[in-house]
């Protein structure tokens, strides 16, 4: 089992140092005892997410996919060396995901990568993915503060095109600004929430949470 290359680790480091990880994951309920509750974590690259979720919210049942073969084989590895249990982790799209199946789904700075034509599609999916009342956490940046978001640019295209640890059109992110997001996802049919995560970051970071109606068949929200 060869370790992942420096870069790579050092990039792991610096992401969970430097993501509102936990603020995210203090939005997830607790699982009441006696239920099992399940995560799924869209494009969940190396799983530091779902390690930490594991560690706050130890009743969920974890599932994080990935197109990234070697980034899958690298979270399994982790997961197995650090005997976290409880989770699936597969080469997946969520075109493929049971519909339907999910409490919670996490889509953690994965849609900048997405040209905003195909944003709409992809929410979809994920509101059919979950339960009646489960939650999108959706993680992106927020426009409004351009002094933090030209910083994020810098380090992604470092990323992306220099060290290659993010896969994505080269130089090509997607930022929409927030009403665009929120109108997104109220068009599919999410109640939203939006809520500011970079008071103490140096990037302008925002948690989008659609709320899926206990009753999707009900009417739509305003």
């Amino acid at each position: 089992m060869s370790p992942l290359p420096f870069v790579w680790r050092l990039h792991q480091v610096i992401r969970s140092l430097l993501s509102p990880f936990g603020k995210i994951i203090d939005r997830i309920p607790r699982t009441p005892p006696g239920e099992e509750r399940t995560l799924l974590d869209l494009g969940c690259g190396h799983g530091i997410f779902l390690a930490l979720a594991r560690r706050m919210r130890p009743g969920l049942s974890l599932v994080g996919i990935d197109l990234d073969a070697a980034k899958i084989r690298q979270a399994r590895q982790a997961f197995a060396k650090a005997k976290i249990s409880g989770h699936q982790l597969a080469v997946m799209s969520i075109a493929d995901f049971p519909e339907g199946t999910a409490d919670y789904i996490a889509i953690l700075d994965v849609m900048y990568l997405v040209p905003l034509v195909l944003w709409a599609g992809i929410l979809k999916t994920c509101y059919d993915s979950l339960k009646p009342g489960g939650l999108l956490l959706l993680k992106e940046m927020n426009t409004g503060k351009p002094a933090k978001l030209a910083v994020l640019k810098l380090e992604e295209t470092l990323a992306v095109n220099i060290l290659g640890i993010t896969k994505g059109e080269e130089t090509r992110f997607t930022f929409p600004p927030p009403e665009e997001i929120r109108k997104q996802l109220q068009t599919i049919g999410f109640e939203v929430e939006e809520i500011p995560l970079d008071r103490g970051y140096h990037v302008p970071h925002m948690l989008w949470i659609g709320h899926k109606p206990s009753n999707p068949n009900g009417p739509p929200v305003s």
